[in-house]
């Protein structure tokens, strides 16, 4: 296998795991390497597979949930993908010397545990001067703020990705990573300009 198809293995099986967690049954993802002149093999594999797939039922239904929860769980796992790409880098970059290994190479408990100890990212008012690096760099315009207004994370929109910790100056240090509390109400808008003391002539 090259590469990316160890890469792809360990995201599988990443995601059935997430799958379980969620309540999802894991036999709705599954992953099978064919050559291009196995047609005969590939064909078995796909009637294999949409058997089971009709077997467990409409997605949701067949585990017990209604459309909303459904929605719901989707919504919100989605929004964490590279928050959990980030925090299982290492696993994932890992090239085990069976395949069969990669089965085995993420556990319930350790999902469970990621999803306890997700991280919020929160912007010191007394720190930030408004310098607009991580309101520029956030992938998801998840940052308020604006020139000489002091920048505000929306917690409803961040994904968790790190990225405002990683580019706030370090002389600034205005960005706090916060896990296992709640992270502090935003500072209020008509509270946010920031007043520069003009320089002496």
């Amino acid at each position: 296998m090259v590469q990316g198809n160890y890469h792809t293995l360990g995201m599988v099986h990443l995601c059935k795991k997430i799958m379980e967690n969620i309540g999802i049954n894991p036999e709705r993802l599954r992953i099978a390497w064919c050559d291009a002149g196995e047609g005969i093999r590939f064909s078995r594999i796909m009637n294999e597979f949409s058997s089971k797939v009709k077997e467990l039922g409409p997605l949701g239904q067949g585990e017990g949930m209604d459309d909303n929860e459904l929605k719901s769980k989707l919504e919100e796992v989605t929004k964490l993908v590279p928050y959990i790409k980030m925090a299982k880098k290492e696993k994932l970059e890992s090239r085990l010397e069976n395949e069969e290994d990669y089965s085995e190479i993420f556990t319930s408990e350790e999902i469970d545990t990621l999803f306890q100890e997700i991280p919020s990212y929160y912007i010191d008012p007394d720190k930030c001067q408004a310098c607009g690096i991580c309101f520029r760099r956030c992938p998801v315009d998840a940052i308020v703020g604006s020139k000489n207004q002091i920048h505000v994370i929306d917690q409803a929109k961040c994904i968790k990705c790190g990225t405002c910790l990683e580019v706030c100056p370090p002389k600034f240090q205005a960005v706090t990573k916060i896990s296992g509390e709640p992270v502090p109400p935003p500072i209020p808008e008509e509270k946010r300009t920031i007043v520069r003391k003009s320089k002496e002539k």
